[in-house]
Parts: structure tokens; C-alpha cells; sequence
């Protein structure tokens, strides 16, 4: 089933993680990253490819040493691609990844602005969706069923910006050298806590950054903290669907999907890839959860400080610093 168009377009950045059969169903469009693989370019989202088949070669090829980095989407590309559509006489709603994480908010407000310069009659909305992954997908997708009951552009905004909140990032690495090379922490701290088997629990805070909430040792068991903190913090699991995103680890990924669907009376729980723009940022390995549920969490303790410890030393800890920005 597809949804009703209504009278403005709903588009999202590739960092929201919707794959064609998503994006087909909600009627929502797409404007896509660009990673730099040793030096080449790879377009992160492209109509028609095989998410499951290029996912698993890109995080095998982070696993292989690939130099891989990611660039912002320019005003000039938001111009070109927002131009057509209220050229045509449609209004905009642009929900972008956190500007926690990227500058890319910014781009697309400047470009917004010079087109209603240009097109008065028309409206371009444009949201800092606080998240990455299918924490923002699954709010993308809510944009669309408002739309398609009926609510204005304005009203579908001021939904976002009451519930943004209250859709929880959690997830876990594989290895935490790609914390590392975010400068989430250092080299020593890194080989550390591979030694140790250290798991960082890790989510989204109110600012769409990238913090610690707890530490645990050995995947297994970090796996199974996940599972117990969404059913802990999820409200109306019958009303929502809960995702799962994954940087080449389907097995657990499944695994996590079966007990939510046994323990969770949830609508649904939906399995994906990462998308490859943030999950070149987290590496091979992650496990996200997302979902509806309290307020995010202040974070707790610092990753930093586990591995001080375990090493000995306990001088020069800094407490919450942020993963490194995408783009």
C-alpha cells in the first residue's frame, strides 16, 4: 500500500537508513551522501542496489584497512534538488541527520531559504531530526502517515518537534579502533578495551550526539543488555514498530529481532543493513536499536574511565566527548 502524496514532498537524507521498499511505500525521497573509498567516490544510496550484498563488501572492506571518509551535501545540491519540486508547485519538508553530527541542517536551510526568496508562494520546512540511522527513518515514516490523514505541513512539523525526543538510539560497536578514529577515545583506550572484551553501550543524547551510557564486557552480554534496556524503555510497543540496524552482523541482529517480536507485544521489527554514510562512522560489527519510548537518558560514566581504570590509570579522563562529525 502507498501512501497519499498529499500537497507537499517529504525528503530525507540517505543517513535516515530507508531502503526502495520503504521509501516506495511512504512516498518519500531521497538526496544521498557520498563516501570516499581510498579515494574513490560511492554514492551511499542509488535506486535498485542490492543493500544487503554492498553493505556486507563495504564493512568488509573497513574491516580490510579502506580509508573511508564522508562529505557533507552542499547547499548546492540541496538547491538543485529542492528547485524542481516547488518549481512544480509543491511545498517541502526536509528532515535532515542530527546537526549533532553533520553540518548538513545548516546546507539545507541555506539553500531552503534562497528558494522561498525566489518561490514566495511556496513553504520549505526543514527539521535537525536530533538522530541518524532509522532513528530518523522511523520518524520520516510517521511525516508520511500524518500526511496522508491529512495534517499540514506546519502540523507534521510541530509533531517532529514534540516527539523528536523520544525516539531511542542504542547500540554497541564491534571494535572499538572506529571509536578510535572518531576520537571518541584514544589508541591506548582503544587497545585496551578490545583486550578487555569492553562493549560500550552507547546512545543518542538530546544534542543528536553520540555518548556513553554504560560499559560491559563481552559481545554476548551486550547484546543481551540491549535487548533488556528497549523493553525497559519502550512505551506502547503495540502502537510502533521497532528497528534494527546492523554494520554486517545479521545473525545476532535476527537473534535480537526474534526475542523483541517473543517478549514485546510490538507491531513489528524491521531488520537492516547500515546505511553506509553513518556506519562508516561506527564500523563493523554495530548493533543499533530504535524505538519510541521516555525521554533519552543523561549519559552515564564514561567509556574513558573503564579503560583508565582497567589500565591503571585514572588522570587525564574527559567525560562525554562526541563521536566524530559525519561529513
Amino acid at each position: 500500500m502507498t501512501m497519499n502524496t498529499s500537497d507537499f514532498e517529504i525528503i530525507t537524507d540517505s543517513a535516515s537508513n530507508l531502503t526502495d521498499d520503504l521509501l516506495d511505500e511512504y512516498n518519500i525521497r531521497m538526496i544521498s551522501y557520498v563516501n570516499t573509498i581510498d579515494g574513490e567516490e560511492y554514492i551511499c544510496h542509488e535506486r535498485g542496489r542490492d543493500y544487503e550484498k554492498s553493505g556486507k563488501e563495504f564493512y568488509d572492506a573497513m574491516r580490510n584497512g579502506a580509508d573511508v571518509h564522508t562529505s557533507l551535501i552542499n547547499m548546492g545540491a540541496f538547491r538543485d534538488f529542492f528547485e524542481p519540486i516547488v518549481r512544480d508547485g509543491k511545498d517541502i519538508l526536509f528532515i535532515a541527520i542530527s546537526g549533532g553530527l553533520s553540518g548538513t541542517i545548516q546546507a539545507a536551510c541555506i539553500a531552503a531559504d534562497d528558494l522561498m526568496e525566489e518561490y514566495p508562494d511556496r513553504v520549505i520546512r526543514c527539521i535537525d531530526s536530533r538522530s541518524a540511522s532509522l532513528g530518523e527513518g522511523l520518524m520520516v515514516m510517521k511525516m508520511s502517515r500524518l500526511r496522508a490523514s491529512g495534517a499540514t505541513i506546519d502540523e507534521a512539523v510541530r509533531f517532529y518537534e514534540e516527539h523528536k525526543m523520544k525516539m531511542n538510539h542504542i547500540f554497541t560497536v564491534g571494535d572499538l579502533k572506529y571509536l578510535k578514529k572518531g576520537g571518541r577515545i584514544s589508541a591506548a583506550e582503544a587497545a585496551i578495551g578490545n583486550l578487555l572484551s569492553i562493549k560500550p553501550i552507547l546512545k543518542a543524547d538530546d544534542n543528536g550526539k553520540i555518548v556513553l551510557h554504560d560499559k560491559i564486557r563481552l559481545r554476548k552480554k551486550a547484546l543481551e543488555y540491549l535487548i533488556n534496556m528497549t523493553k525497559e524503555r519502550i512505551v506502547h510497543p503495540e502502537r510502533q514498530m521497532i528497528a534494527i540496524c546492523h554494520c554486517d552482523a545479521p545473525q545476532e541482529s535476527e537473534y535480537i529481532a526474534s526475542r523483541l517480536k517473543e517478549e514485546l507485544p510490538v507491531e513489528d521489527v524491521i531488520v537492516r543493513y547500515y546505511d553506509l554514510c553513518t556506519g562508516s562512522h561506527v564500523g563493523p560489527g554495530t548493533i543499533a536499536i530504535f524505538f519510541m519510548g521516555d525521554n533519552r537518558m543523561e549519559p552515564v560514566g564514561t567509556l574513558s574511565a573503564t579503560l583508565h581504570k582497567a589500565s591503571g590509570d585514572t588522570h587525564g579522563i574527559s567525560d562525554d566527548r562526541p563521536a566524530e562529525a559525519v561529513g
